[in-house]
C-alpha cells in the first residue's frame, strides 16, 4: 500500500489510497475564485471612489493590485506545472507582500480615527479587517516557511487569501447590488461574512477537517465577526 505524506500545522498526516490528499488543483480552483473576487471588488471600489481618494489610497491600491494579480499568476503557473517560474516570481512577490502589508497598516492608521466615529457599517468593516489582517500575516509567514511542501504551501496561501476576502467581497457586493439599486449601505455586511464563512466551511469539509489550521481559521473568523458587532454597537 502506497503512502503520501503532507505536512501542515499538525503532525505529518499519512494518506492511503482510501484517504488521498487533496490534489493541488483543489487549491488552484479556490485560489482563483477567491483571488478574482478580491480583485474585482477592489477594482470596482477604486473606480467608484477614485476622485475622493488620497495619495495613501492610490499607493495602497497599486500595491494591492500587484499582490493579488501576482497571486493569480502564481496559481496559473502551478496549474501549468511551471514550478521554476513560480519560485522565481515568488521571490519578487515577497517584496510586494512586504509593501502590501506596510501600505495596509499605513492606510488603517490614517482612516481608522476618521471612520470609527461615523456610521456603524464603517465600524463593522474596519473592526473585522483589523482582526483578520494579523491572521493574514501569520498565514503568509507559514506559507513562506512551508514552501518546500507544495500542498502545505498552497493550504496556507488559501487560508491567507480568505482572510482578505471580506474587504474585497464586500466592495464587490456593494458595487454590484447596493450602489446601483441605491440600497442602504449598511446591509452588505451580512452577505459578505455569510459567503466568506460558507467558503471556509466548504474548504474544511473538502479537507475532511484534517487540519487544525482550518478549524482555527473558521473559529477566528466567527469570533471576529461577532466581535465586530460589539465594536460597532457597544463601544
Amino acid at each position: 500500500m502506497s503512502y503520501r505524506t503532507i505536512f501542515t500545522d499538525e503532525e505529518p498526516v499519512s494518506h492511503t489510497a482510501q484517504s488521498p490528499a487533496l490534489p493541488l488543483s483543489f487549491y488552484v480552483k479556490w485560489l482563483r475564485a477567491v483571488g478574482l473576487l478580491i480583485l474585482l471588488g477592489f477594482i470596482s471600489s477604486y473606480v467608484m471612489q477614485f476622485s475622493s481618494l488620497t495619495e495613501v489610497h492610490h499607493w495602497h491600491a497599486a500595491v494591492s493590485l500587484l499582490w493579488i494579480a501576482g497571486m493569480l499568476v502564481q496559481v496559473t503557473l502551478i496549474h501549468q506545472q511551471r514550478f521554476i517560474c513560480h519560485r522565481v516570481l515568488g521571490y519578487w512577490l515577497l517584496c510586494i507582500l512586504l509593501a502590501f502589508i506596510g501600505s495596509t497598516l499605513w492606510l488603517y492608521s490614517t482612516v481608522y480615527q476618521a471612520r470609527i466615529n461615523t456610521a456603524a457599517i464603517f465600524r463593522l468593516v474596519l473592526s473585522l479587517d483589523l482582526m483578520l489582517f494579523p491572521a493574514f500575516i501569520v498565514f503568509m509567514c507559514n506559507a513562506i516557511f512551508r514552501s518546500n511542501s507544495p500542498h502545505a504551501h498552497a493550504h496556507w496561501i488559501l487560508l491567507a487569501a480568505v482572510m482578505l476576502l471580506p474587504p474585497g467581497l464586500g466592495r464587490l457586493i456593494h458595487g454590484l447590488f447596493f450602489f446601483p439599486l441605491d440600497a442602504p449601505v449598511r446591509f452588505f455586511y451580512e452577505p459578505t461574512v455569510a459567503v466568506t464563512g460558507i467558503i471556509l466551511w466548504q474548504i474544511g469539509c473538502a479537507e475532511h477537517w484534517r487540519y487544525r489550521s482550518t478549524k482555527v481559521c473558521l473559529v477566528l473568523f466567527i469570533t471576529a465577526t461577532v466581535a465586530s458587532y460589539g465594536v460597532a454597537y457597544l463601544c
